[in-house]
């Protein structure tokens, strides 16, 4: 009885030991330690789900007397949805597409060798938690007939994997249009800009061009769209607050 009772006694002490162990090896800890720093609390990381997103540069190069195209731009590679990617990428190709098209068709056998028809395209990529940004910058030059500079933007919320405008930046509550109209005419007023002829702006499209970089919005104009040609593109950093629910606080 007494052999039978020790046996019990060394079988639950090596049981005990090898339960140690095996807590020590996997790094578990046998006793939660004091509140405040339990160990089974998840600590959230900041988040950047749109740096992860696979963007491919697209090449095309056509090279003669007259044609001078150099075209590089995005194709996303890595969305779960691949009806909207292909969407996103087939606007992009496409509009770009459209230019080259155009100039093929004005040059033919006749076109003087002085006349030089350039298409050029470069992109960059911004991001910042949830939201992509694809700046597409276009220079268009036709023979001296016609030169512009230009950018086209695609703002994108991947963790929905939808296109996303100005309007989805903001609590509904809030009159962001006001406050980004009175931004853009203090800081026009500042640089001596004339927007509109002078009228000045009052209503912002619902295709606003922006972008968010470095976790700021920027409002961008095309050349000669609020100003005198002269000015350039025009771009306004608005002062407001990237909150932690994605909306934009004005302030």
């Amino acid at each position: 009885m007494k052999k039978a009772l020790v046996f019990i006694i060394i079988v639950v002490i090596i049981g005990a030991l090898a339960f140690v162990g095996y807590k020590t090896l996997h790094n578990e800890p046998l006793i939660n330690p004091p509140d405040g720093n339990h160990s089974d609390e998840v600590i959230q990381e900041p988040t950047d789900a749109a740096s992860r997103v696979r963007v491919e540069a697209v090449p095309v190069r056509i090279k003669t007397d007259n044609i001078d195209i150099n075209n590089v731009y995005p194709n996303i590679t890595s969305f779960t949805n691949k009806e909207f990617e292909n969407s996103i990428n087939k606007q992009i190709a496409n509009s770009i597409a459209e230019y080259r098209n155009e100039i093929s068709a004005m040059v033919d056998d006749q076109t003087p060798e002085v006349k030089l028809y350039k298409y050029v395209t470069t992109y960059t990529k911004n991001t910042w938690g949830n939201y992509l940004t694809l700046v597409v910058e276009q220079d268009y030059q036709t023979g001296g007939i016609r030169s512009n500079s230009w950018k086209d933007i695609y703002n994108i919320d991947v963790a929905r994997e939808r296109i996303i405008y100005l309007s989805d930046l903001f609590e509904a509550t809030t009159d962001y249009q006001t406050a980004i109209i009175t931004e853009i005419t203090r800081q026009a007023a500042v640089k001596n800009y004339k927007l509109m002829g002078g009228d000045g702006i009052t209503k912002l499209p619902s295709t606003q061009k922006f972008y968010i970089q470095d976790g700021k919005l920027i409002i961008y104009f095309d050349p000669a769209e609020v100003a005198a040609t002269a000015y350039g593109a025009l771009e306004f950093e608005m002062p407001f607050v990237l909150n932690s629910n994605g909306y934009f606080e004005v302030r």
